[in-house]
This record gives C-alpha cells, structure tokens and sequence, in this order.
C-alpha cells in the first residue's frame, strides 16, 4: 500500500479537522515534517493502520485495533476484524 498526500505547516497538529490523517516524520537529522494523507489513497473497507497493544507504562493506548476508511469515514475497529 503507498498512501499519497501533501506537506503541511507544523500548526496543522493544533487544529485537526474531522476525519483527517496526518503522518509526523522526523528525518535522519531531526527535521519534522507534517503530512496530510488523501483519502482516495487509504484503501477502503480494510485495515490501513493497525495499532498492537501495549503492555508498557508509557503506552497511551492500552488496546489495540486498527482503523479503516469506512463510506468516506475513518472507522476505529476493536478488535480489528
């Protein structure tokens, strides 16, 4: 799978609109770079992120599943099915 998208100001992580995927990438030399994924390149009806869980203190998200562009709609599945 190749997701396509567009650089994006830094500030977009302040104010992430609905049904919006960013990807963060920091470069060999600690540039970070914002990325707004198009939605007709996340594959539709299938897992396009998946999320293990975790079992470590600094894990945020205790549980896993994974996320799926659903209708147009960014769809949260738990467990990922």
């Amino acid at each position: 799978m190749s997701l396509t998208g567009v650089e994006v100001p830094d500030d977009t992580l302040n104010n992430i609109g609905l049904n919006m995927v960013l990807v963060v990438i920091s470069d060999e030399e600690g540039k970070v770079r914002v990325a707004k994924v198009d939605h007709p390149s996340i594959p539709t009806d299938q897992p396009f992120l998946k999320i293990t869980a975790g079992s470590s203190p600094d894990t945020a998200q205790a549980q896993g599943g994974c996320w799926k562009l659903i209708n147009g709609q960014l769809v949260w599945f738990n467990p990922c099915v």
